[in-house]
Protein backbone atom coordinates (compact mmCIF):
# COMPACT_ATOMS: atom_id res chain seq x y z
CA UNK A 1 0.00 0.00 0.00
CA UNK A 2 0.91 3.31 -0.84
CA UNK A 3 1.95 5.67 1.72
CA UNK A 4 0.30 9.29 2.09
CA UNK A 5 2.10 12.40 0.86
CA UNK A 6 2.08 16.12 2.34
CA UNK A 7 -0.35 17.00 -0.23
CA UNK A 8 -2.89 14.73 0.15
CA UNK A 9 -2.58 15.26 4.04
CA UNK A 10 -3.05 18.65 3.22
CA UNK A 11 -6.17 17.82 1.08
CA UNK A 12 -7.85 16.12 3.93
CA UNK A 13 -7.02 18.44 6.40
CA UNK A 14 -8.85 21.47 4.78
CA UNK A 15 -11.45 19.45 3.32
CA UNK A 16 -12.29 18.30 7.19
CA UNK A 17 -11.49 21.96 8.66
CA UNK A 18 -13.68 23.47 6.08
CA UNK A 19 -16.46 21.31 5.56
CA UNK A 20 -16.94 21.59 1.90
CA UNK A 21 -14.65 20.88 -0.87
CA UNK A 22 -14.81 24.50 -2.35
CA UNK A 23 -13.85 25.78 0.70
CA UNK A 24 -11.54 23.67 0.79
CA UNK A 25 -10.20 24.43 -2.65
CA UNK A 26 -10.32 27.93 -1.67
CA UNK A 27 -8.09 27.65 1.45
CA UNK A 28 -5.63 26.26 -1.00
CA UNK A 29 -5.90 28.49 -4.30
CA UNK A 30 -7.25 25.32 -5.80
CA UNK A 31 -9.98 24.66 -7.85
CA UNK A 32 -12.87 22.03 -6.78
CA UNK A 33 -12.66 19.82 -9.40
CA UNK A 34 -8.55 19.68 -8.17
CA UNK A 35 -9.98 18.90 -4.73
CA UNK A 36 -12.42 16.32 -5.82
CA UNK A 37 -10.11 14.46 -7.91
CA UNK A 38 -7.34 14.60 -4.91
CA UNK A 39 -9.81 13.44 -2.02
CA UNK A 40 -10.46 10.14 -4.54
CA UNK A 41 -6.72 9.71 -4.88
CA UNK A 42 -6.48 10.06 -0.77
CA UNK A 43 -9.26 7.09 -0.74
CA UNK A 44 -7.43 4.80 -3.19
CA UNK A 45 -4.17 5.37 -1.40
CA UNK A 46 -5.48 4.34 2.31
CA UNK A 47 -7.77 1.93 1.14
CA UNK A 48 -10.36 2.40 2.59
CA UNK A 49 -13.79 5.45 1.93
CA UNK A 50 -12.91 8.90 3.81
CA UNK A 51 -16.43 10.48 3.20
CA UNK A 52 -19.67 9.23 2.29
CA UNK A 53 -21.11 11.67 -0.58
CA UNK A 54 -24.99 12.30 0.29
CA UNK A 55 -26.66 14.85 -1.71
CA UNK A 56 -23.47 16.42 -3.18
CA UNK A 57 -22.10 16.65 0.45
CA UNK A 58 -19.36 14.75 1.72
CA UNK A 59 -19.65 13.64 5.55
CA UNK A 60 -16.45 12.46 6.98
CA UNK A 61 -16.57 8.61 7.94
CA UNK A 62 -15.60 7.56 11.75
CA UNK A 63 -12.47 6.66 10.44
CA UNK A 64 -11.90 9.64 8.73
CA UNK A 65 -12.67 11.20 12.31
CA UNK A 66 -10.21 9.29 14.01
CA UNK A 67 -7.02 10.53 11.16
CA UNK A 68 -8.10 13.83 11.20
CA UNK A 69 -7.65 13.88 15.00
CA UNK A 70 -3.73 12.29 14.05
CA UNK A 71 -3.33 15.17 11.36
CA UNK A 72 -4.38 18.05 13.80
CA UNK A 73 -1.78 16.74 16.33
CA UNK A 74 1.14 16.46 13.50
CA UNK A 75 0.28 20.20 12.55
CA UNK A 76 0.21 21.57 15.96
CA UNK A 77 3.99 21.91 15.73
CA UNK A 78 3.85 23.41 11.90
CA UNK A 79 1.81 25.79 13.12
CA UNK A 80 3.58 26.70 16.11
CA UNK A 81 7.08 27.62 13.70
CA UNK A 82 4.19 29.56 10.99
CA UNK A 83 3.35 31.70 14.01
CA UNK A 84 6.95 32.43 14.93
CA UNK A 85 7.50 33.38 11.14
CA UNK A 86 4.79 35.71 10.73
CA UNK A 87 5.70 37.19 14.97
CA UNK A 88 9.00 37.38 13.23
CA UNK A 89 7.65 38.86 9.99
CA UNK A 90 5.41 41.40 11.50
CA UNK A 91 8.26 42.73 14.10
CA UNK A 92 10.05 44.32 10.96
CA UNK A 93 12.99 44.83 13.15
CA UNK A 94 13.62 42.62 16.13
CA UNK A 95 12.41 40.70 19.16
CA UNK A 96 14.08 41.61 22.60
CA UNK A 97 13.11 39.12 25.02
CA UNK A 98 13.45 40.18 28.64
CA UNK A 99 13.51 38.22 32.17
CA UNK A 100 13.38 40.06 35.17
CA UNK A 101 12.45 40.22 38.75
CA UNK A 102 8.91 41.52 38.70
CA UNK A 103 9.66 44.38 40.90
CA UNK A 104 11.90 45.63 38.44
CA UNK A 105 8.73 44.88 35.39
CA UNK A 106 6.35 47.03 37.92
CA UNK A 107 8.78 50.11 38.59
CA UNK A 108 11.61 50.57 36.73
CA UNK A 109 11.00 48.76 33.29
CA UNK A 110 8.00 50.54 31.83
CA UNK A 111 9.48 53.54 31.76
CA UNK A 112 13.02 52.67 30.32
CA UNK A 113 10.48 50.64 28.02
CA UNK A 114 8.93 53.62 26.91
CA UNK A 115 11.70 55.58 25.73
CA UNK A 116 13.40 52.62 23.67
CA UNK A 117 9.93 52.22 21.91
CA UNK A 118 9.86 55.98 20.97
CA UNK A 119 12.95 55.75 19.25
CA UNK A 120 12.86 52.11 18.13
CA UNK A 121 9.00 51.60 17.30
CA UNK A 122 9.02 48.75 15.52
CA UNK A 123 10.78 46.55 17.92
CA UNK A 124 8.93 43.55 19.61
CA UNK A 125 9.41 43.44 23.21
CA UNK A 126 8.62 39.79 25.38
CA UNK A 127 8.82 40.16 29.00
CA UNK A 128 9.66 37.50 31.18
CA UNK A 129 8.29 37.99 34.81
CA UNK A 130 10.47 35.25 36.86
CA UNK A 131 14.63 35.31 37.86
CA UNK A 132 16.63 35.49 35.09
CA UNK A 133 19.00 33.65 37.53
CA UNK A 134 17.16 30.39 37.59
CA UNK A 135 17.69 29.70 34.19
CA UNK A 136 19.53 26.77 33.22
CA UNK A 137 23.31 27.56 32.79
CA UNK A 138 23.55 23.95 30.44
CA UNK A 139 21.48 25.08 27.69
CA UNK A 140 22.07 29.28 28.44
CA UNK A 141 19.89 31.74 28.99
CA UNK A 142 16.74 32.38 27.16
CA UNK A 143 16.59 35.98 27.11
CA UNK A 144 18.76 38.90 25.91
CA UNK A 145 18.23 41.27 29.18
CA UNK A 146 18.14 39.91 32.63
CA UNK A 147 16.99 41.95 34.94
CA UNK A 148 18.36 40.99 38.58
CA UNK A 149 19.05 42.78 41.85
CA UNK A 150 22.46 42.82 43.57
CA UNK A 151 25.69 42.19 42.27
CA UNK A 152 25.91 39.06 40.00
CA UNK A 153 28.79 36.66 38.44
CA UNK A 154 28.20 34.16 35.55
CA UNK A 155 31.06 32.87 32.99
CA UNK A 156 28.06 33.30 30.25
CA UNK A 157 27.24 36.41 30.99
CA UNK A 158 28.27 39.89 30.96
CA UNK A 159 27.22 41.72 34.11
CA UNK A 160 26.12 45.85 33.65
CA UNK A 161 25.14 47.67 36.88
CA UNK A 162 22.74 49.99 35.71
CA UNK A 163 21.47 51.46 39.31
CA UNK A 164 22.99 51.90 42.67
CA UNK A 165 21.28 53.18 45.70
CA UNK A 166 20.33 52.65 49.55
CA UNK A 167 17.59 50.82 51.01
CA UNK A 168 15.38 53.37 52.66
CA UNK A 169 13.03 53.32 55.74
CA UNK A 170 9.46 53.53 54.89
CA UNK A 171 6.92 54.19 58.04
CA UNK A 172 2.86 54.72 57.92
CA UNK A 173 1.84 58.45 57.45
CA UNK A 174 1.64 59.80 60.60
CA UNK A 175 4.15 57.70 62.51
CA UNK A 176 6.12 59.45 65.44
CA UNK A 177 9.18 58.51 63.81
CA UNK A 178 8.37 60.57 60.58
CA UNK A 179 9.42 63.56 62.61
CA UNK A 180 12.98 61.93 62.10
CA UNK A 181 15.19 62.33 58.56
CA UNK A 182 17.13 59.76 59.83
CA UNK A 183 16.11 56.68 61.68
CA UNK A 184 19.35 54.30 63.21
CA UNK A 185 18.63 50.37 64.38
CA UNK A 186 17.79 51.79 67.63
CA UNK A 187 14.86 53.81 66.76
CA UNK A 188 13.25 49.92 65.48
CA UNK A 189 13.57 48.62 68.76
CA UNK A 190 10.29 47.14 69.92
CA UNK A 191 8.68 48.46 66.36
CA UNK A 192 6.32 45.77 64.50
CA UNK A 193 8.46 45.28 61.40
CA UNK A 194 7.35 44.10 58.15
CA UNK A 195 10.20 42.20 56.14
CA UNK A 196 10.69 40.22 53.05
CA UNK A 197 10.84 36.38 53.26
CA UNK A 198 13.96 35.18 55.14
CA UNK A 199 15.71 33.71 52.47
CA UNK A 200 15.79 37.57 50.91
CA UNK A 201 19.49 38.13 50.43
CA UNK A 202 18.86 41.58 51.48
CA UNK A 203 16.56 40.94 54.40
CA UNK A 204 19.35 38.83 55.84
CA UNK A 205 21.72 41.81 55.67
CA UNK A 206 19.20 43.69 57.42
CA UNK A 207 18.54 40.79 59.93
CA UNK A 208 22.24 41.00 60.87
CA UNK A 209 22.41 44.85 61.35
CA UNK A 210 19.69 45.03 64.00
CA UNK A 211 21.72 41.95 65.56
CA UNK A 212 24.68 43.48 66.16
CA UNK A 213 23.12 46.37 67.21
CA UNK A 214 21.30 44.27 69.55
CA UNK A 215 17.82 45.69 68.14
CA UNK A 216 14.54 43.45 68.46
CA UNK A 217 11.84 44.13 66.61
CA UNK A 218 8.25 42.75 66.46
CA UNK A 219 8.61 41.08 63.28
CA UNK A 220 4.82 40.59 62.84
CA UNK A 221 4.43 40.18 58.87
CA UNK A 222 7.35 38.78 56.24
CA UNK A 223 6.30 38.43 52.57
CA UNK A 224 8.14 37.98 49.50
CA UNK A 225 7.17 40.91 47.51
CA UNK A 226 8.03 44.44 48.34
CA UNK A 227 4.99 45.66 46.89
CA UNK A 228 3.18 43.76 49.10
CA UNK A 229 5.20 45.59 51.80
CA UNK A 230 4.72 48.69 50.99
CA UNK A 231 0.60 48.37 50.81
CA UNK A 232 1.16 47.06 54.22
CA UNK A 233 2.89 49.60 55.44
CA UNK A 234 0.32 51.72 53.71
CA UNK A 235 -2.18 50.50 56.43
CA UNK A 236 -0.38 50.94 59.10
CA UNK A 237 0.84 47.77 59.91
CA UNK A 238 4.73 48.37 60.75
CA UNK A 239 7.53 49.92 59.21
CA UNK A 240 9.80 48.35 57.15
CA UNK A 241 13.11 49.03 55.27
CA UNK A 242 12.94 47.48 51.22
CA UNK A 243 14.74 49.27 48.07
CA UNK A 244 13.97 52.79 47.31
CA UNK A 245 12.50 52.15 43.71
CA UNK A 246 9.27 49.63 44.95
CA UNK A 247 8.89 52.39 47.85
CA UNK A 248 9.27 55.48 45.54
CA UNK A 249 6.32 53.87 43.42
CA UNK A 250 4.64 54.47 46.25
CA UNK A 251 5.19 57.93 47.11
CA UNK A 252 1.67 58.72 46.49
CA UNK A 253 0.44 56.93 49.29
CA UNK A 254 -0.11 57.43 53.18
CA UNK A 255 3.60 56.27 53.55
CA UNK A 256 6.91 58.51 54.08
CA UNK A 257 10.30 57.49 52.86
CA UNK A 258 13.61 58.35 55.26
CA UNK A 259 17.39 57.41 55.06
CA UNK A 260 18.69 54.59 56.87
CA UNK A 261 21.41 55.39 59.33
CA UNK A 262 23.51 52.46 58.06
CA UNK A 263 23.64 51.96 54.22
CA UNK A 264 22.65 48.51 53.18
CA UNK A 265 23.01 48.75 49.17
CA UNK A 266 20.85 48.19 46.59
CA UNK A 267 22.20 47.49 43.02
CA UNK A 268 19.90 47.05 39.68
CA UNK A 269 21.93 44.64 37.55
CA UNK A 270 21.59 43.77 33.98
CA UNK A 271 22.77 40.14 32.38
CA UNK A 272 23.36 40.02 29.11
CA UNK A 273 24.01 36.50 27.79
CA UNK A 274 27.24 35.73 26.04
CA UNK A 275 25.73 32.54 23.91
CA UNK A 276 23.39 34.82 22.48
CA UNK A 277 23.96 37.43 19.62
CA UNK A 278 23.63 40.79 20.47
CA UNK A 279 20.63 42.79 19.84
CA UNK A 280 21.00 46.27 19.23
CA UNK A 281 17.47 47.53 21.35
CA UNK A 282 19.37 45.39 24.39
CA UNK A 283 21.69 47.93 23.98
CA UNK A 284 19.77 50.64 23.97
CA UNK A 285 17.33 49.70 26.60
CA UNK A 286 20.29 49.04 29.08
CA UNK A 287 20.99 52.81 28.59
CA UNK A 288 17.25 53.59 29.00
CA UNK A 289 17.75 51.62 32.44
CA UNK A 290 20.93 53.57 33.57
CA UNK A 291 19.25 57.05 33.21
CA UNK A 292 15.85 56.27 34.61
CA UNK A 293 17.89 55.12 37.67
CA UNK A 294 19.89 57.81 37.70
CA UNK A 295 16.81 60.20 37.62
CA UNK A 296 14.84 57.60 40.28
CA UNK A 297 18.02 58.80 42.35
CA UNK A 298 17.81 62.22 42.28
CA UNK A 299 13.80 62.18 42.62
CA UNK A 300 14.72 60.43 46.05
CA UNK A 301 17.34 62.78 47.41
CA UNK A 302 14.75 65.35 46.85
CA UNK A 303 12.23 63.60 48.44
CA UNK A 304 14.76 62.59 51.54
CA UNK A 305 15.55 66.28 51.96
CA UNK A 306 11.76 67.52 52.41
Amino acid sequence: MAELNLRQIEVFRATMKFGTVTAAAAALASSQPTITRELRRLEDTVGFPLFERRRQRLHPTARALKLYHEVQASFIGLDRINACVDGLRGSYDEILYIATLPAFAQNLLPEALRRLLASHPHVSVRIDTADPRNQSPISGFNFDIGLVEGSYTAANADVVTVGSFDQICVLPAGHPLCARKVLAPEDFRDMDFISLGENDPFRMQIDRMFDEAGVTRKMSISTQSANAVCEMVACGLGLAIINPLTALSYRDRPIILRRLSQSVRFLVSALRPANRPVVNSGENLIQHLMAVCSERARLLDRLLEE
